[in-house]
């Protein structure tokens, strides 16, 4: 639309600039120079035609001696008005413009009326003057040029608008994301540039979100493994200096070193705990996110609880299952949920006391699974790089699900929410 706009309204300049090119001629142009020039290049072909004694019938010599006036027409005729012979100016030509619809008029020639005389006779000779072409063509071609920079200039203002109004958009965005700027963004217009700043927008909206995605994953993993150098630091050394002791035999007894082999292997365990965590954690952020959910129902996450119940059961928990009889379904992965139960599991053992709570209800199209423990009460001699709880997030995650974590004092609470599917449910 604006190039049909632009053009209009350089064609309408370029009519207006044409139609009146008689004027601006005679406002640059003395026309009464003009007219003595003719009448002298007349009187200088007089003389030629006097001192050359030529003949009012020799036509070949008189149309050679006007052809030496390239910027005139002449036309010989006797006193009857007879023609006789003319010379046409090479600049006529140039007097039209030829389009492909029609002729227009560049230049309408002066002209003026004298008498030629020949020894033997006299004519009579109209002077067609075109020596106004020359500022007619610069003149056109002037206006060719402003109408095109016109065509130019109203494209270039209507982009440069649009450039700057995807750059109001783009500031806009960066305020939004930064929650300095409270009102929706309102796009302008309903062409390609608005839709291209649009676009632009999106991308860069997704740009600016794995950017920053990508800089929370490397901050995480290196704070891991500042984490993990720690954790893995502590029960190495103590693992080393009980080795130390054994390897120098400094014990008093078979008892005191069975004591010290035994501290050995609860150190070993440790780190091989830790390093089963961190290779788990790895491999969970590592895995394509492309992993085929599956129905699920309450029959079947009924028993993964109770197993998961059972386990800590094993090692030594007293368990309260509450369990929501309603029926319900949730899209999930068997061996994430098994991954997701283990990480929990290792946590209880580690950071939990002898009471453990595990709840199942539906709210609110939600399945949440609630798992509720007390905590040691020499808690602070352990420390955690939270790999495992940052592992069940990521693996809930793949499943739409989320983890909502809540410490009060004693109490250590974990929970999974899980979306409902209604495929296969009752309508109520």
């Amino acid at each position: 639309m604006i190039v049909l706009i632009s053009f209009v309204a350089s064609a309408l300049l370029f009519a207006i600039l044409f139609m009146n090119r008689y004027r601006v001629f005679h406002f640059i142009i003395d026309e009464t120079a003009l007219t003595k020039s003719t009448a002298e290049s007349v009187a200088q072909l007089q003389t030629t035609i006097t001192k050359k004694h030529i003949s009012k019938n020799d036509q070949k010599r008189i149309r050679e001696e006007m052809k030496e006036y390239r910027h005139l027409t002449m036309q010989l005729y006797d006193s009857e008005g007879v023609y006789y012979t003319d010379h046409a100016s090479p600049l006529e030509k140039d007097v039209y413009i030829e389009t492909s619809s029609f002729l227009l008029t560049l230049y309408y020639p002066q002209y003026e009326d004298y008498t030629l005389k020949f020894y033997d006779g006299t004519y009579n000779l109209t002077v067609y003057s075109y020596q106004g072409v020359w500022f007619m063509e610069l003149y056109v071609i002037g206006a060719i040029v402003l109408c095109v920079m016109l065509f130019l200039l109203l494209i270039m203002r209507y982009i440069r608008r649009k450039i700057n109004y995807i750059l109001k958009i783009g500031d806009e965005m960066k305020l939004i994301e930064s929650g300095d700027f409270q009102h929706p963004i309102l796009y302008e217009g309903k062409d390609e540039l608005t839709d291209l700043a649009i676009q632009l927008n999106q991308l860069r909206s997704v740009l600016d979100e794995n950017m920053r995605s990508e800089k929370e994953a490397k901050q995480a993993n290196q704070d891991l493994v500042t984490a993990m150098s720690h954790d893995l630091r502590t029960p190495l050394t103590s693992l080393l200096g009980y080795l130390d002791i054994l390897d120098m035999k400094i014990y008093k007894n078979e008892e005191e070193r069975s004591e010290y082999i035994r501290k050995c292997k609860i150190k070993a365990d440790q780190i091989k705990d830790m390093s089963d965590r961190l290779f788990t954690h790895f491999l969970i952020y590592a895995q394509d996110e492309n992993i085929q959910l599956q129905l699920m129902d309450q029959d079947q996450v009924n028993v993964m609880l109770e197993a998961f119940g059972n386990e800590l059961i094993d090692s030594g928990f007293e368990i309260q299952l509450l369990i929501d009889a309603k029926p319900f379904k949730i899209m999930a992965e068997t061996s994430l949920l098994k991954r997701i139960f283990d990480n929990l599991l290792s946590n209880i053992r580690k950071y939990g006391s002898s009471q453990v709570e595990i709840s199942l209800r539906c709210e609110e199209k939600q399945l949440c699974m609630c798992i509720k423990n007390d905590k040691k009460e020499d808690i602070s001699k352990e420390k955690s790089s939270h790999i495992g709880l940052k592992s069940v997030r990521k693996m809930l995650s793949y499943m739409n699900a989320t983890l909502v974590i809540q410490e009060v004092e004693d109490i250590f609470v974990v929970q999974l929410v899980f979306p409902l599917s209604m495929d296969g449910l009752p309508k109520a």
